[in-house]
């Protein structure tokens, strides 16, 4: 899957976006992708978007970075349409192509739209050693429940099971000790 994401960005010119909602994925596939760009034996430089110096850490990786050089950026959206421009700029002048995580489609052409699901959820929890212990039934409830909270996004869903996970083992321990 990743070998056919790197011929489609060649395809989309070597600049592209990876789109979805917030906890949809986006970030580990840019950090999937360019680890798979560096084992290519391509420059990349990584930066994201979070906290305050986030913009002033682009264009040091933009200046950095040599000609043909790929800049994954995480949390393209954070830039504005202004700073956006000027990075696409930038990046022309200087030779580099982007690949960047947003939430909707927009400035670059889109390489990959990440989506979420309960079935998306239940696959990864399935992966987890002794999913709380709970029947499936339950699990599979307590599953649907936390995504439809969660409103979709598969990282707070996890931080919440794993917390009911948590309170369930605690209660298993309080039981225990509690017995004569």
């Amino acid at each position: 899957c990743v070998a056919e994401m790197l011929v489609g960005l060649e395809r989309c010119g070597g600049s592209a976006a990876l789109v979805g909602p917030h906890g949809s994925g986006k970030t580990t596939l840019l950090w999937h992708l360019a680890d798979a760009l560096e084992a290519r034996g391509c420059r990349v430089e990584r930066v994201r978007l979070h906290g305050g110096r986030g913009a002033m850490s682009l264009i040091r990786a933009l200046i950095r970075a040599a000609r043909g050089s790929v800049v994954c950026i995480d949390s393209w959206e954070r830039l504005g349409w202004p700073g956006a421009l000027a990075a696409r700029w930038f990046a022309a002048l200087g030779g580099l192509r982007l690949l960047v995580t947003a939430h909707r489609s927009g400035h670059l052409p889109t390489l990959w739209i990440c989506r979420t699901s309960t079935a998306l959820l239940a696959a990864i929890v399935e992966r987890l050693p002794q999913a709380g212990g709970l029947p499936s039934a339950e699990c599979e409830a307590q599953v649907a429940d936390v995504f439809h909270r969660s409103r979709g996004d598969i990282r707070e869903a996890l931080f919440t099971l794993y917390d009911r996970f948590e309170d369930r083992a605690r209660d298993r321990r309080l039981a225990g000790l509690s017995r004569p």
